[in-house]
């Protein structure tokens, strides 16, 4: 799913973490989706995101590429009107 104003790219599914484990932090200019596996007792990278203001599609995808995830391209204003308004 797009996240309006962030690129995507998925590392790790959300469900093979422990529900509520899940915390953002931010290394420069980007963001890290963290959490624990389910079973363990350590954070796990989930996910990265990517601020449009910051990062360029081209960018995002390479950087996501090398960490072997699946991008998705962040929810522009205009896809945003058609799907019904803003995302959270």
């Amino acid at each position: 799913m797009p996240y309006p104003g962030e690129h995507s790219c998925r590392i790790l599914e959300p469900g093979t973490f422990q529900p509520k484990s899940f915390r953002r932090i931010v290394q420069g200019k980007l963001a890290i989706i963290i959490g624990k596996l389910k079973g363990e007792s350590t954070t796990t990278t989930q996910a990265f995101r990517y601020p449009v203001d910051d990062w360029p599609e081209a960018d995002a995808r390479a950087h996501c590429k090398k960490q072997k995830g699946r991008f998705e391209s962040a929810m522009t204003g205009a896809i945003r009107e058609a799907a019904g308004g803003n995302r959270a």
